[in-house]
């Protein structure tokens, strides 16, 4: 993300938080990790990803390429992407989902593939959104508190709009948040 922007802006640290969910599925014990990428022209996706092979970097895992599914932001994309990746030789013991729809998407096809989640493979989402909380198990995710993003926006929008009108020379301001990890079953027992 980057902070010249010329109007407000909110952003969302998209890379360090897929960076602390990197990092926990490391800490878990897993080595050969998957990434399901959705729609590669959202900014988002890349900085997830970026995120994501930084953690690996850092604990010495080469990133596969083989392991790094490209895709879209719906439940399909993640079936299908699960499903080239369980059916591998050597399958990853953990998938990292570009967002929790695709990670939901993932989960159902590990199941349909007679895997057991965490056992057989951990799966990570993002963005904490009901996807995360309907399924079974609860998906491991980064928590992006969308209400406050909104007030936050809608707050910076108004004050740029009324000191345009009063000719006021205000400095831009931006916000950022940062999205937390949130751990839960299907990651780790007992989450």
């Amino acid at each position: 993300h980057t902070s010249d922007a010329k109007t407000p802006c909110v952003y969302i640290d998209d890379r360090k938080a897929a960076h602390e969910i990197g990092e926990h599925i490391i800490s878990a014990g897993h080595e050969r990790i998957a990434f399901l990428s959705g729609d590669k022209h959202h900014q988002s996706t890349g900085e997830r990803l970026e995120g994501f092979i930084t953690a690996l970097r850092e604990h010495n895992i080469k990133s596969d390429k083989k392991l790094i599914i490209e895709g879209e932001y719906s439940f399909q994309s993640g079936v299908e992407g699960a499903k080239k990746l369980l059916a591998m030789k050597n399958p990853p013991t953990a998938i990292f989902a570009c967002n929790d729809e695709i990670a939901a998407g993932a989960l159902f096809a590990a199941r349909l593939m007679g895997k057991s989640v965490p056992d057989d493979v951990a799966i990570a989402g993002f963005e904490d959104s009901p996807f995360s909380r309907q399924t079974w198990p609860k998906l491991t995710t980064a928590a992006q508190p969308m209400d406050q993003v909104a007030k936050q926006a809608a707050s910076l929008l108004i004050k740029h709009i009324i000191s345009a009108r009063r000719r006021e020379k205000e400095p831009v301001q931006h916000h950022y948040f940062e999205p937390q990890l949130i751990v839960r079953e299907s990651t780790q027992h007992d989450a």
